[in-house]
């Protein structure tokens, strides 16, 4: 990494470059005394991060590779896909985990995190920047990057005008004919560029209307992937038929079949700017399929599998002891739901709370997750540096341990409210979640019926059928209906700006929950311009508070799961944590051949 200007003006306070990077080595620190850094409910079963998968539960990483040995080209890894669950080939417009897998796959962002557990930046399409001062970054972009070999881009080297392009796009959050489209999640992100210019074909200069702590990051992020204009062009009012001829990036692996039910393909991009180690990836759609994920992964037709089972976990850990490993991760993805609380009926307080204190959180950590999960709050175990303990969490209504106190208080305002005016509620499940934890639909309706009395009924939707209504502001906004399953992945060490662009009043994605609290405001804008990591660390821990005071906001957290993936051990990887990490798949993770257990394994 160059020269950053604030890397050097906070390193004369005193303040290491990890700190100016987020403390992501301190915000793995887990809840519970787990001392867990990861997630693992992801589409392959190897520690991404993900919207969509099975849990386990948790302790650090088995065995990583040793340092001392030098990664080996071949083999074809293959791992599990989510099935079902994508909403659009523009990653500059996609909010599901899945998009942001193959994407990390296939296209490079400007940054990218070398190591989250080291919090670690490096170059992706750009080789290097330098910070002259407190509002101008500069990029210099590899000389030897080179699109996919796919029409209109056809292979052709990448350039300043590129990052550019994508950089403004997400800026101004448009399409190409000028309609707003709120679709563009991440513009916020964006909201201090004050203007792009390329200098020249290896050069652009990003300059900011305030200095930005959080734009490398932004960079990094795993929906910031760059597209190329060309691409964008002739597909964006296509990108919502998903084909793979769409998906052209500057990636280590070029996407040559695809399929919702998750049956997809990835071949090395053999222009890659470094050495690619496998030469492709397959996902097989086995998502919901225990039972033939486990006969699969037996037979090494899968080099990793997340059983939800105990039980299949240790049958197989004594099978095949010294041959797979167990790898002890926190999920990417809280358990939790939304509902819009701008508008009759959620914008009640006894009924908001009434929904959060009736979700019987250890129950469903017992009940769904056979004990693999954790409690979570607004800010997840995940990024603990940030969050305030679960000895404190405890504390507050929700959490509680008197599990009578909760409902009878749960029960006292949901009528107070007026809840059982509002008839049967429907709860949307996702079909996918429902096909994981099967069950759990009726656990989480009877949990709701129990305690507050009317009738809940589960009705089973697509993911994107779900985001789509969240967008609209569908679930209250003068209907009663609320949906529960897994949220948006965690994807960055640090909590702030998510917290900004989701909380407070004034960015548009909070518009999809709408629970205004003047505090959260305050202390939110107040976070995001701050540089000093410690000082943002305590701001988080009370925008934590008072989003949990106020029943979620609109977002009722309720648990992270913990998952335990088997992998063989002829499969090496530089770390296991909880964000999505397909972009290390290409130079970071290998096969063994020389190690036993490869031997058996079809090609």
């Amino acid at each position: 990494m160059s020269d950053n200007y604030w890397t050097r003006k906070l390193a004369r306070q005193g303040i290491s470059r990890r700190r100016v990077l987020g403390g992501a080595a301190t915000a793995g620190i887990g809840a519970a005394a787990l001392g867990l850094v990861g997630c693992g409910d992801d589409d392959d079963d190897t520690g991404s991060g993900s919207s969509t998968a099975p849990a386990g539960s948790g302790s650090p990483a088995a065995s990583p590779t040793p340092a001392a040995q030098t990664p080996q080209k071949g083999g074809v890894a293959r791992f599990v896909s989510a099935n079902n669950t994508w909403d659009t080939f523009d990653v500059d417009r996609s909010r599901l985990s899945p998009v942001a897998w193959l994407m990390g796959m296939t296209n490079l962002g400007v940054t990218q995190w070398k190591s989250f557990t080291k919090a670690e930046l490096e170059g992706g399409l750009a080789e290097k920047w330098e910070q002259p001062d407190p509002n101008t970054i500069v990029f210099t972009i590899r000389p030897n990057v080179f699109w996919h070999d796919k029409p209109p881009v056809n292979g052709r080297q990448a350039n300043a005008e590129d990052v550019a392009f994508f950089i403004n796009r997400n800026k101004n959050g448009k399409l190409l004919d000028g309609t707003e489209d709120p679709n563009f999640y991440r513009k916020s992100a964006f909201r201090n560029v004050d203007k792009v210019e390329v200098v020249d074909a290896r050069t652009v200069r990003v300059t900011f209307s305030k200095p930005d702590p959080f734009f490398l990051t932004t960079l990094a992020g795993s929906y910031a992937k760059v597209q190329a204009p060309e691409a964008v062009r002739a597909f964006e009012k296509d990108y919502a038929n998903m084909k793979p001829e769409l998906v052209i990036g500057t990636g280590a692996f070029v996407l040559k079949k695809w399929s919702a039910e998750g049956d997809s393909e990835w071949v090395r991009h053999e222009k890659f700017h470094a050495q690619v180690n496998w030469d492709g990836v397959k996902w097989l759609p086995l998502f919901t399929d225990q039972s033939a994920q486990q006969a699969a992964f037996e037979q090494k037709q899968l080099d990793a599998f997340t059983p939800t089972q105990n039980q299949v976990i240790q049958d197989l850990l004594k099978r095949y002891e010294g041959k797979i490993h167990e790898v002890k991760i926190f999920s990417g993805n809280p358990q939790a739901g939304t509902y819009y609380g701008g508008a009759a009926p959620w914008n009640n307080p006894n009924l908001i709370g009434a929904i959060f204190r009736a979700f019987d959180r250890r129950a469903l950590i017992q009940s769904l997750l056979q004990g693999k999960a954790v409690l979570s709050g607004n800010v997840p175990p995940t990024q603990a540096a940030f969050a305030i303990t679960e000895k404190e969490l405890i504390t507050y209504p929700g959490y509680l341990e008197d599990r009578a106190k909760e409902e009878s208080e749960a029960k006292k305002m949901w009528e107070a409210g007026g809840g059982p005016a509002l008839g049967d509620i429907i709860v949307d499940i996702p079909d996918i979640w429902e096909g994981v934890y099967s069950g759990g639909a009726a656990l989480i309706t009877n949990q709701l019926k129990k305690v507050l009395g009317n009738n809940f009924v589960a009705k089973i939707e697509p993911y994107a059928t779900i985001t789509g209504k969240i967008v609209k502001q569908e679930y209250g906004n003068g209907k009663n209906n609320i949906w529960f399953g897994w949220i948006t992945e965690v994807s960055d060490p640090e909590p702030t700006l998510l917290n900004y662009l989701q909380y407070n009043s004034s960015q548009p994605q909070f518009q999809q929950f709408g629970v205004k609290i003047d505090k959260v405001d305050q202390l939110t804008a107040q976070a995001v311009v701050e540089f000093d990591i410690a000082k943002r660390q305590e701001l988080s821990k009370e925008v934590m508070r008072e989003l949990v005071k106020n029943y979620g906001a609109g977002i009722p957290y309720t648990l992270v799961a913990v998952n335990s993936s088997l992998r063989w051990n002829y499969l090496k990887y530089p770390e296991a944590v909880a964000f999505v990490q397909q972009h290390q798949y290409g130079t970071q993770w290998w096969f063994d051949q020389k190690d036993p257990t490869w031997q058996g394994r079809p090609a």
